[in-house]
């Protein structure tokens, strides 16, 4: 019975702290005299430093407008040519990345921030890139694996003789 109780424990934590362990990328966006700049981070004071940016135009959604990377603070900066919905990625190339479109209307004011409903689309992957489907069957692939070894060494050590 101990060994059971073990066992569950052993196994609740290892799929419970899969979710905590990871992270996602958080994207500000603000429109600054005809540029929009797009902020990305880990957390409010850690930025995402090289992450590989692409922005897709309203025009041509299909293929990349523009390419570069963020800056030391995180920044990356680009002046839409025509109003639409645009999008851009950022990604960390460790797993991390951030999906986002925003409108651009010819009416901006000059400089203000960009709010949560004006971004027309935000997706973000979870910590590692994988889904949530993905997910699941990882952690039942490793009860199942577990399970399998704990029964295999029991197996081999033969019938309890007293």
């Amino acid at each position: 019975m101990v060994k059971k109780t073990l066992l569950l424990i052993t196994l609740s934590l290892l799929v419970s702290t899969g979710g905590a362990l990871a992270h996602g990328v958080n994207v500000e966006t603000t429109f600054k005299g005809g540029v929009v700049v797009v902020r990305s981070s880990y957390s409010p004071t850690q930025p995402l430093v090289n992450a590989a940016v692409t922005i897709y135009s309203p025009g041509d959604p299909g293929n990349a407008w523009q390419t570069g990377s963020t800056d030391k603070t995180g920044h990356f900066a680009f002046v839409p040519d025509m109003e639409g919905e645009w999008t851009f990625v950022v990604d960390d190339r460790k797993g991390h990345m951030n999906r986002t479109a925003v409108a651009v209307l010819p009416d901006m004011p000059e400089e203000r921030e960009i709010t949560e409903d004006e971004v027309v689309e935000s997706a973000e992957p979870s910590g590692n890139g994988l889904s949530k489907i993905h997910k699941i069957i990882i952690g039942l692939s490793l009860i199942f694996g577990i399970t399998g070894i704990f029964y295999g060494l029991k197996a081999r050590q033969g019938p309890k003789t007293e």
